[in-house]
């Protein structure tokens, strides 16, 4: 099963330009996911005003008279902001539609943090900050889950600061992702940074669900990596005498209806 190759077509993972030359697929396949039920695009941005520290320099007049330094800002210049990354979603609120079943609006809390970077001219600096954002979703199709899933996790799991997702008691999820972006910053002379953060979001609603999906069968083993000359395990490198296993999975069991099909024929 290194590959599949059906009417002239090499079937491998890839996006499909001609979806009317691939053969219609070979099994039916019964998938556990997390299905998006309905997700919605909207924008926030919220100004920071971030304070970068003042640094020692002496100054000339007390330095001839009483010999102590004083604390002044230098010159510093804004370089960017990185690592963005979602550390909290929480739903405040979920409220049911009066008029249409399933809908839901909502409110999120959700914390981004993110690094900051800036210099005085000779030395780098680098300092964490963080961003609140308080959504409105006022129209989601969210239903609740009836069926819930019991996982065994482990205790890193449970205290893992960066899931981008909250689970209700109903079995929903409801997942958030994020492009932020710094702009608009200035610094003034006490050594304040003010910037704005700018944040596209999707939030979506999902269930743990089985799917019924058709399938061409198991993804194909990809051609091995070619290794330059290998002095050890000289018999297990000799792809002559031991080739490259090609069944990683185990076998899919038949559709007894296509058995049955398959006897008829016979």
């Amino acid at each position: 099963m290194s590959k599949y190759v059906e009417h002239g077509v090499k079937i491998e993972a890839g996006q499909i330009l001609n979806p009317d030359c691939f053969p219609p697929p070979n099994e039916l396949v019964c998938i556990q996911v997390p299905k998006v039920f309905d997700q919605v695009a909207l924008r926030d941005c919220v100004t920071r005003c971030i304070p970068l520290g003042l640094k020692p320099r002496e100054d000339e007049d007390e330095r001839h008279h009483h010999h102590h330094d004083v604390c002044v800002c230098p010159p510093y210049s804004f370089e960017g902001a990185t690592d963005f990354d979602i550390v909290e979603v929480k739903v405040i609120s979920k409220t049911d539609s009066l008029t249409k079943p399933g809908f839901k609006k909502l409110k999120l809390f959700i914390r981004i943090r993110y690094t900051i970077h800036y210099s005085d001219g000779q030395s780098q600096f680098c300092k964490d900050d963080e961003a609140t954002f308080n959504l409105t979703v006022n129209e989601i199709y969210c239903p609740n889950c009836i069926a819930q899933v019991g996982v065994v996790k482990s205790p890193d799991e449970f205290w893992s600061p960066k899931k981008a997702k909250t689970a209700d008691l109903d079995g929903t999820f409801i997942k958030v992702e994020a492009l932020a972006e710094a702009f608009n910053d200035a610094i003034n002379h006490r050594g304040i940074l003010t910037l704005d953060i700018g944040v596209f979001f999707i939030v979506k609603c999902e269930c743990v669900v089985q799917l019924l999906i058709p399938a061409y069968g198991y993804c194909p083993v990809p051609p091995e990596q070619s290794a330059g000359p290998i002095q050890n395990c000289t018999i297990f490198n000799d792809k002559t005498k031991t080739p490259f296993p090609t069944q990683f999975f185990p076998d899919q069991k038949w559709n007894p209806l296509d058995k049955k099909y398959r006897e008829e024929d016979g």
